[in-house]
C-alpha cells in the first residue's frame, strides 16, 4: 500500500514539473509595465528589445510572437521608418499568423514614403 502512495505522489509531482519554455521573452514584460508607467523608459524598453533579438539571433533562438511587431512600432514612434518595415518584415516571415496585418502595415508605411519623395 505504502508503494501505491509513494507511486501515486510521484506521477502526480511529476506533471508538475517544469516546461521548457518555447520562447524567450527576456525581459519584455518588466520594461514594458516601466515604459507604460513612466513614457521615459521608453527607450529603456527599446534597447531591451533589441538586446533580445540580438542575443536569440546569436543562438539561432525563435524570438516571441509580437516582439519583431512591438520593436517595429517603437522605431516607427521614434521615427526610423525603415527599421520599423524591417521588424515588421522579420515578423511577417517568421509568425504566418500576423501575414495580413504586417503585410498592409508594411504596404501603408512605403507608399508614406513613395508619397513623400515625390512632393
Amino acid at each position: 500500500m505504502r508503494r501505491a502512495i509513494s507511486a501515486l505522489c510521484a506521477v502526480i509531482l511529476s506533471g508538475c514539473a517544469t516546461v521548457p519554455r518555447q520562447y524567450e521573452w527576456g525581459g519584455y514584460e518588466t520594461l514594458l509595465f516601466a515604459a507604460y508607467k513612466d513614457p521615459s523608459k521608453v527607450e529603456a524598453l527599446t534597447v531591451g528589445l533589441e538586446n533580445q533579438v540580438n542575443v536569440l539571433d546569436q543562438r539561432k533562438g525563435k524570438v516571441a510572437p509580437g516582439l519583431y511587431a512591438e520593436l517595429g512600432t517603437l522605431y516607427l514612434q521614434a521615427g526610423a521608418t525603415d527599421k520599423a518595415i524591417a521588424m515588421y518584415v522579420r515578423e511577417r516571415d517568421t509568425w504566418p499568423e500576423s501575414r495580413g496585418l504586417m503585410t498592409a502595415l508594411i504596404q501603408n508605411l512605403e507608399r508614406g514614403q513613395a508619397e513623400g519623395k515625390s512632393k
